[in-house]
């Protein structure tokens, strides 16, 4: 009996377990619908920089947005397209070298600017040289200041009554400068050194003895600017030529009369004369300089002998090529007449050279 009371309370309590329980919670409040936040529109700015005195385009005037790495430069027609950062300060500022800076606030986008910049009065660059167009003060001309080295060879003619040599010198260097500190005015100077053999017909030793030639030239003069790519250089020159002869006697220290002729003496030739030369740009690199000098006025002082006339002349070119800024090759021909009045001789020169030239002043302002 007590059995069946037992089952029959357990099963009433795994039924009242099977039952499905119901759980009721709790109604919460409906709020106000969720407002949907837009996208931030970008602002773009389009329009076109002037010149604000002439009205002229600018080209590559700086245009960035303040504190933000978002920059342009304007084109040849001054025209620009620059879209804003979002984040940023909508300050824009608009920058060229030579002109005022400006600085502007832009809350929604432009299509249609027009910037005009102020160009300042007192203004100079303070670029590096490197990035600053070329200085006024050293301008392109075809003359200009340089120092020249130059590698010579020597053909020279001389005639005088029975006797004549000729013959070829190499191994002659030289040096020729241009300086200009207050142009168009121009000084110049050329000189070189030479030793010249001489071979005596019948004589034991080759070559009998030797010439030491030493010639300096120095003048001044004006440069004037033709039309086109030409100039044109006009001065006056001073020449002194020197010739000295290694045939003394070893008795009496007299020279020995080797040829019987102005080779066997000492000659100190002195001449005044004018210069002309053109200056002919053949393009950006080469130029070519034709040159021409006339001594009428030359005295030959010579050793044991009256001083006597002499007619000189120089004519010749030279071909110069730009390397670098500042540094040349040089090529150059000219010949030089010699006629004496008293003892008739005439000598004819003839020089090759090749040499590197220098602007040091031109050199330095490109480079440092």
């Amino acid at each position: 009996m007590w059995n069946n009371r037992n089952t029959l309370i357990t099963l009433l309590a795994l039924a009242q377990l099977a039952a499905p329980m119901t759980i009721t919670a709790p109604v919460l409040a409906q709020g106000p619908p969720v407002e949907q936040v837009p996208a931030a529109r970008s602002v773009v700015l389009e329009g076109q920089i002037l010149d604000g005195r002439s009205g002229a385009p600018l080209q590559g005037v700086y245009i960035r947005q303040r504190e933000a790495l978002n920059a342009v430069f304007s084109d040849s027609q001054g025209r620009f397209r620059l879209e804003l950062a979002s984040g940023f300060a909508p300050m824009v500022l608009f920058q060229a070298e030579g002109y005022e800076t400006v600085s502007l606030p832009f809350s929604a986008g432009q299509d249609r600017l027009r910037i005009h910049l102020q160009p300042l009065l007192n203004y100079s660059s303070d670029l590096p040289p490197a990035h600053s167009p070329v200085s006024e003060a050293f301008p392109e001309r075809i003359f200009g200041p340089q120092f020249t080295l130059f590698y010579q060879g020597n053909y020279t003619l001389f005639r005088q009554a029975d006797v004549s040599i000729n013959g070829l010198v190499i191994n002659e260097f030289g040096i020729s400068t241009d300086l200009m500190p207050f142009y168009p005015l121009v000084f110049r100077g050329r000189f070189f050194r030479s030793r010249l053999p001489v071979d005596v017909a019948n004589f034991p030793f080759t070559p009998a003895f030797f010439i030491n030639h030493q010639q300096a030239k120095v003048g001044a003069g004006w440069v004037q600017q033709l039309e086109g790519p030409f100039e044109i250089y006009l001065g006056a020159d001073v020449m002194l030529d020197s010739r000295s002869p290694d045939n003394r006697s070893n008795q009496d220290q007299q020279p020995v009369a080797f040829t019987g002729s102005l080779l066997d003496l000492e000659q100190n030739r002195l001449g005044f004369g004018l210069n002309a030369a053109l200056g002919w740009k053949l393009s950006e690199r080469l130029s070519l300089f034709p040159e021409a000098s006339l001594y009428p006025l030359t005295v030959n002082f010579v050793t044991q002998n009256s001083p006597h006339l002499m007619l000189a002349g120089d004519l010749g070119a030279k071909l110069r090529f730009e390397i670098i800024p500042g540094v040349y090759a040089i090529g150059s021909y000219n010949t030089q007449l010699w006629y004496s009045f008293g003892p008739g001789a005439f000598e004819n020169n003839h020089f090759l050279h090749l040499g590197v030239s220098l602007d040091p002043w031109s050199l330095a302002e490109r480079l440092l």
